[in-house]
């Protein structure tokens, strides 16, 4: 597999991934309407969870793969996806200020700096 296609299928495991713990913290969210367990909230989430962190792990054997092998680059990846989600999912996003949204995009352009020029770095 080209080092290009690597790359394209780790971004989207990682976003799936991301995308389905994202809507497990939504389900959570949900899960205690009134201070009473809604079960299948509960259940909804644990299942999105459950997909979130299989597809993560199968996201970080393409990430080794294309030299991505630090835990703290191939978790810093996901937490982004996954905050994408969260606010998008609950539209938190829109209710942000300008400096807010700017400031999370550079946050996102700067992680994506440290994960290219650090993706040979060895992790444990």
């Amino acid at each position: 597999m080209s080092k290009a296609a690597g790359f394209a299928l780790v971004l989207a495991l990682t976003l799936a991934s991301g995308l389905f713990d994202a809507r497990g913290f939504v389900y959570a969210s949900r899960a205690w309407p009134g201070g009473r367990l809604d079960p299948s909230a509960a259940v909804a989430s644990l299942a999105a969870f459950i997909a979130g962190v299989s597809l993560y792990v199968l996201a970080v054997r393409f990430m080794q793969g294309v030299g991505i092998a630090g835990v703290a680059l191939q978790s810093a990846l996901w937490f982004v996806a996954t905050a994408i989600g969260v606010s998008a999912m609950d539209g938190t996003v829109l209710q942000w200020s300008r400096p807010q949204q700017l400031t999370a995009i550079g946050i996102a352009v700067a992680l994506a700096w440290l994960i290219a020029t650090t993706s040979g770095a060895k992790g444990h």
